[in-house]
């Protein structure tokens, strides 16, 4: 039985991972577990946490932040590792990839097993030959793995893959029992931060192929800037093919549950993806969605072509046009892809995914226990 767990990872502002390991921790939490989150910096804008999870820092100074890279590395190891011998947990969780460097390193000789978890394509982020040699060595050194999708474990060595397991992402509580709209409003929809990998561009050209037949339709773009650029490449492109009118910059949003489950559809544009949320969260208030079939998997994951959605070739902006204008010329049948798409909620579910974590987490533990620890 575990009784306490620690997760690490660098902050919780709000992207994908870090929704994850805050809904995770909260499940974890109702179970009568003591649950840590140790986090490197605190994000501007973050998920909010139950009073039931702790949190601690395990970060640098702003004196700290002055010294070598090297130095800093070694700090924030040293850091964690403190923490670790304190709490002595039964179970690390590390999410992405510097995280999951440090808590392997820092772990080494307490006896606390860590369960490291890849979140993005790997392709992307171990793409030269250093990261992959690092990820070999210290990955080889968890207890196991936790990846989104089949590609995305199929890129590790056996060593690795032979102690991981898929899971799926869990869906926020609050997208369950999302009334299923009765109308649907003529607006295009899509979530997510503005960033290369989303590829936002692709999407409206998409939309625009489209405007000729379906002239009352607006494409409605919600999420906020990243650290690229992308934001205002769009905005300039939205301004130099005159769309001010049709093409409307939402922000981001608290509250998608509401203002995304009346629309016509939603699309996923991105190049890349680990496990997208925002399309979960789509298909579970069963709207029609259309998304690119990502190299590693993610949307392929959860999309049946034709069945409870759409996918797209990446970066086709005329066959994603074309996608949606199913939909938007047979709304009957567009209505029937969304009710399948809603049975996501009945394999991702908060305390489902939840279970399976720690269902896998004390396997792990009692596989150490009885003298096979990896």
């Amino acid at each position: 039985m575990l009784t306490k767990i620690m997760f690490h990872i660098n902050s919780l502002g709000k992207g994908g991972a870090e929704r994850v390991v805050v809904n995770l921790a909260e499940q974890f939490a109702q179970n009568d577990i003591d649950v840590i989150i140790a986090t490197e910096w605190k994000a501007e804008d973050e998920y909010a946490l139950t009073e039931k999870v702790r949190r601690i820092h395990v970060g640098l100074s702003e004196q700290e932040m002055k010294s070598s890279a090297g130095r800093q590395r070694k700090i924030r190891k040293n850091r964690l590792k403190e923490q670790i011998i304190l709490e002595q947990p039964d179970l690390i969780y590390s999410f992405c990839r510097n995280a999951n460097y440090r808590a392997v390193l820092a772990a080494a000789g307490t006896k606390v097993p860590v369960v490291i978890s890849v979140r993005s394509d790997p392709s992307i982020d171990y793409a030269g030959k250093i990261q992959k040699l690092i990820s070999s060595i210290l990955y080889r050194r968890a207890a196991g793995a936790v990846f989104q999708t089949t590609e995305a474990r199929d890129f590790f060595p056996r060593s690795i893959r032979s102690k991981s397991r898929v899971i799926l992402n869990p869906l926020n509580e609050k997208y369950l029992a999302v009334p299923k709209a009765k109308q649907r409003r003529k607006a295009i929809v899509t979530a997510g931060r503005f960033h290369e990998a989303k590829d936002q561009l692709v999407l409206i050209k998409a939309f625009e192929r489209l405007r000729e037949d379906f002239p009352d339709y607006v494409l409605e773009l919600y999420g906020d800037a990243s650290e690229d650029n992308t934001l205002q490449r769009v905005k300039e492109y939205i301004k130099s093919q005159h769309l001010e009118n049709a093409v409307l910059l939402m922000g981001n949003s608290n509250e998608l549950e509401k203002r995304l489950v009346d629309a016509a559809v939603f699309v996923l544009s991105s190049k890349y993806e680990g496990m997208p949320n925002a399309l979960m969260e789509a298909m579970a208030m069963q709207i029609p969605v259309v998304a690119t079939d990502c190299p590693c998997g993610g949307p392929r994951t959860l999309i049946e072509d034709g069945i409870n959605g759409l996918l797209v070739k990446v970066g086709d902006d005329k066959e994603m046009a074309d996608a949606i204008r199913k939909y938007l010329q047979h709304p009957e049948q567009a209505e029937e892809v969304a009710v399948r798409g809603g049975k996501i909620t009945q394999i991702a579910s908060p305390q489902k995914i939840a279970s399976e974590w720690l269902s896998y987490g004390m396997e792990l533990s009692q596989r150490r226990k009885g003298g096979n620890s990896h």
